[in-house]
């Protein structure tokens, strides 16, 4: 997991950039919001991750997502495939795919990007 990081911080970059009208940034998008997701699942099995900063990460990425989606039918499938990502970090942790010590390292880059990523509105 810890490899996709630098996906997730480009297209968190493309995500709050109002030129990602294009249909690849719109592809990056989803991956890097599914990746996030799956990182974010992972840690939720981790003792070692700070609960209140797991939740405020993930309220962040919610927001984020939010602020991409054009509609309620767009943002309900986004929170959707957001909870199947999440729930497959969580098994690949318990899978023995990877292990606390990646996901904390991978939560922890997370965190930053995303904390730090403002929230753009969508143009009409």
């Amino acid at each position: 997991m810890a490899s996709a990081i630098p996906l997730v911080l480009s297209a968190l970059v493309l995500a709050a950039s109002p030129t990602d009208e294009m249909e690849d940034g719109a592809i990056l998008q989803a991956q890097a919001f599914l990746t996030a997701a799956n990182i974010l699942g992972a840690a939720t099995a981790c003792d070692q991750i700070a609960r209140n900063e797991l939740s405020a990460t993930a309220r962040q990425l919610a927001a984020l997502a939010e602020a991409q989606a054009d509609n309620r039918e767009e943002l309900a499938m986004i929170d959707r495939l957001l909870m199947a990502s999440a729930v497959a970090g969580n098994k690949a942790l318990q899978d023995g795919k990877t292990d606390c010590k990646t996901v904390e390292a991978s939560f922890n880059r997370l965190e930053r990007i995303v904390l730090q990523t403002p929230i753009a509105l969508k143009r009409d």
